[in-house]
């Protein structure tokens, strides 16, 4: 099974019924997407100033083209709409992004799992949304246009180290 596949594949296992409130990995985990976003967006195209949160990497790229099955008709079949227009979108972003992987479209390897951090954000029960411009998940709130973030680095995830921080046992 390729990457495409295992992403599709994750996405249909999430349990989108199962959600937990205010766990402190979700901090982490969205401020770890957001990094990683900037970082992206620093290397392929620094000269765009906005830094909305939720975006598309193969739109960043321009390679929109590259996509050779219609990516939006799996999300639709994957009936995410009901999740909202948030994980939906993320959803459909982070396949395409699977995808141009999958079948060799030339990646820097540090941006190979550029949207692990969400999508291991709603596979523990966390959700994102819009509140006064404002990206928020739980007690936490981000900016809606993020500029920077002083790291530069990425955070290794595991589920161990997220199961730590979150007092699971």
């Amino acid at each position: 099974m390729d990457r495409f596949e295992k992403a599709v594949q994750r996405i249909i296992n999430i349990d989108w019924s199962f959600r937990k409130h205010d766990r402190p990995s979700y901090e982490l985990l969205v401020t770890e997407f957001i990094n990683r976003g900037n970082v992206f967006r620093d290397v392929y195209c620094p000269e765009n100033n906005m830094r909305k949160p939720i975006y598309s990497a193969v739109q960043v790229l321009g390679i929109e083209e590259k996509i050779r099955i219609d990516i939006q008709k799996k999300v639709e079949g994957l009936d995410l709409i009901k999740q909202g227009w948030m994980v939906e979108f993320l959803c459909k972003y982070f396949l395409e992004w699977e995808w141009i992987i999958s079948y060799g479209v030339n990646i820097d390897v540090r941006f190979e799992d550029l949207y692990e951090p969400i999508i291991l954000l709603f596979e523990r029960g966390g959700r994102v949304s819009y509140h006064h411009n404002e990206l928020v998940c739980g007690k936490y709130g981000w900016p809606q246009n993020v500029h920077s973030f002083p790291r530069t680095e990425f955070i290794e995830l595991n589920i161990e180290r997220l199961d730590e921080i979150d007092g699971v046992v």
